[in-house]
């Protein structure tokens, strides 16, 4: 399972518009990429105002990320107070809010900016001395929904856990855990009525249907599929590796019924992290870090009409739905071998 750091156009694009599984391939574009480590990205827009939010290193010399929001007009502001460091959630869709993981002396808590008012509000709901980490955010219909994780480093068994926190009634539901020995549950994204995360010594991503409890396993294969993202209309974007860090790393769509098409491939000591994708417009625009896994830096790069681009690719078989009660643990398959990452 990763770890923390496992953190021509214009003709192709008169081709995208007219076929929706198109074999077209059309390379990232580089959004950070000044030499520091930059990850966690997340974009949104709010009609013509764009916005972006992202972490980074604030020097070569103090390797310590902080989160920072960028608008349109280019103003940069960091959200995190002085003295601590930060981690990009990611922006609740059409708002000028943004979620983020703050992390000072010891303790992670999460916080929301407002981007509007340069408001930082902790999430006092969710904080406690336990280890608040890795949260997303979506509001749909007067309805907030955190997905976060949460830690407890005591001992071995110690669980890591996957909540879905519902704002408005205050119910808590537990979509996923694993023990501090495998040290492998990651949490993905939220777009109602969907969430992905990804679990397990055989690392397999997830997608949840809030409505239903169903979840469905995206690429069931036997390498690493250790990041996820989804839209509102169910479509994930997974990134995959093998056992080692930037093995034939490679980046899927995943359409609702199951179609798998291959969007990019990386070279060797390259791979995807952190995937966020912006489905606001008309098209999906794909953001992820693009880490280098000797040296361990990370650059942020975008994937343009993600909905539209790569070829059809072939998979094993999904597998089927299952459905969740909100207290079930799903453990890793009873084959699955440890994995050092």
């Amino acid at each position: 399972m990763k770890n923390v750091f496992r953190l021509a156009i214009a003709a192709a694009l008169v081709v995208l518009a007219a076929s929706p599984a198109s074999s077209v391939w059309v390379n990232p574009d580089v959004i950070k990429g000044t030499g520091l480590f930059e990850g966690y990205p997340s974009a949104n827009h709010i009609g013509s105002r764009r916005l972006f939010a992202w972490s980074s290193e604030l020097t070569p010399a103090n390797p310590d990320l902080a989160a920072f929001v960028e608008t349109g007009s280019g103003s940069t502001t960091r959200m995190n107070r002085k003295r601590t460091s930060a981690f990009v959630g990611g922006f609740d869709a059409g708002t000028d809010r943004v979620i983020f993981q703050q992390v000072r002396n010891g303790n992670s808590d999460l916080f929301m900016y407002d981007v509007g008012s340069g408001e930082r509000t902790p999430i006092r709901e969710l904080n406690d001395r336990l280890w608040q980490w890795s949260p997303a955010i979506d509001t749909h219909r007067g309805t907030t929904w955190i997905l976060y994780g949460v830690n407890r480093f005591g001992s071995p068994g110690a669980k890591w856990r996957l909540y879905l926190y519902n704002a408005t009634t205050g119910e808590n539901t537990l979509l996923d855990e694993t023990d501090n020995r495998c040290g492998c549950l990651f949490p993905g994204t939220i777009a109602y009525p969907w969430v992905t995360w990804a679990v397990g010594e055989d690392a397999g991503a997830w997608r949840y249907d809030m409505r239903t409890g169903d979840r469905t396993q995206l690429l069931a294969t036997d390498r690493d599929e250790y990041s996820a993202t989804v839209t509102p209309d169910g479509t994930a974007y997974v990134a995959q590796s093998g056992d080692k860090c930037g093995t034939n790393a490679a980046l899927y769509r995943v359409e609702l019924d199951g179609s798998a098409f291959l969007l990019h491939s990386f070279v060797d000591d390259r791979e995807a992290g952190n995937l966020n994708v912006e489905y606001g417009s008309a098209h999906d625009q794909l953001y992820f870090e693009r880490r280098f896994c000797v040296s361990g830096s990370s650059d942020i790069m975008r994937m343009r009409r993600a909905e539209l681009v790569g070829e059809p690719a072939a998979p094993p078989p999904a597998a089927p739905a299952r459905r969740s009660n909100g207290s079930t643990r799903w453990a890793s398959s009873p084959d699955a071998s440890p994995r050092t990452r």
